[in-house]
């Protein structure tokens, strides 16, 4: 078959976040165009093995990701292949997050959770990895002029608190991170979560915040962020970049991408937050 501009632009997207759904795909690339239009063409690429569909959402909508093929055509070499059919409303609503924090300039450059697993599998070999957390992606932000390294969870629901005291203690001496951003459905599992940092880290770099997922949904860059008692703006803490897609789309290529990605993230750890909370 013969690709268009705007399929490369689902290409692109698709090796941005893993996997998306119609409706998101509909949102994002195509404004103006009927969803039956939309599923139509998805199915062509799909035909021609450039996409998979992934079934499995509660809503029964169809979800995609990117075949070899595809990855391929836009010079993506490490497309995520195995999606577990209780963690894609995860995966889905994490796709939306970043999306949501790329459009609105905060999030800079993003590396994936499957990547991340891929060099760490690389770097200490498949056996290790099994007893190794991988968070659901890290982020670059700037922060007082400097890019600074930021992990990202989309945490929908509780863990054990063992579990909590294994992933937490991770983060102690990492001086390279600059916070750990959880992203919650609700106030009461932020708080939970803060209480639990501050039993098994304290109140030291990392910083850690959280923020309602829904907020960030509908607000973006004004939505809040809490650090412990203290709630601030997330545009004001981080300083948007001004993007040329409005979208948060983008239409750089892999190399591209890979190359803000290798910002230094290794500052010096910069203190007490210099804002006034609201």
């Amino acid at each position: 078959m013969r690709l268009t501009k705007r399929d490369l632009e689902i290409f692109k997207l698709i090796s941005k976040t893993a996997i998306l759904t119609t409706v998101q795909i509909k949102k994002m690339i195509f404004t103006d165009v009927a969803t039956t239009t939309v599923l139509r063409r998805l199915r062509k690429l799909e035909k021609s093995k450039y996409i998979e569909r992934i079934e499995g959402l509660p809503n029964h909508e169809l979800a995609w990701a990117l075949n070899l093929k595809g990855a391929d055509t836009v010079g993506y070499p490490n497309p995520k292949r195995n999606f577990h059919r209780l963690s894609l409303v995860h995966d889905v609503k994490l796709s939306d997050l970043r999306l949501k924090l790329e459009g609105h300039g905060i999030a800079h450059s993003w590396i994936p959770e499957h990547e991340i697993r891929s060099a760490m599998a690389r770097k200490h070999g498949l056996k290790r990895m099994q007893s190794q957390f991988v968070p659901d992606g890290i982020m670059s932000v700037k922060y007082q002029g400097v890019m600074e390294s930021v992990v990202i969870e989309l945490e929908l629901h509780y863990k054990n608190k063992n579990r909590y005291q294994d992933i937490f203690q991770s983060y102690i001496g990492k001086n390279n991170i600059k916070a750990v951003w959880y992203f919650v459905p609700s106030e009461s599992l932020g708080k939970h979560l803060e209480k639990l940092w501050t039993k098994y880290v304290g109140n030291y770099e990392p910083w850690f915040f959280w923020s309602l997922v829904d907020d960030v949904f509908e607000n973006g860059g004004d939505a809040t962020t809490h650090y412990f008692d203290k709630k601030f703006v997330i545009g004001e803490i981080f300083e948007p970049l001004t993007l040329a897609h409005p979208s948060g789309l983008g239409m750089s290529n892999f190399s591209d991408e890979k190359t803000k990605n290798k910002i230094d993230v290794n500052s010096e750890n910069q203190g007490e937050l210099p804002l006034k909370a609201s």
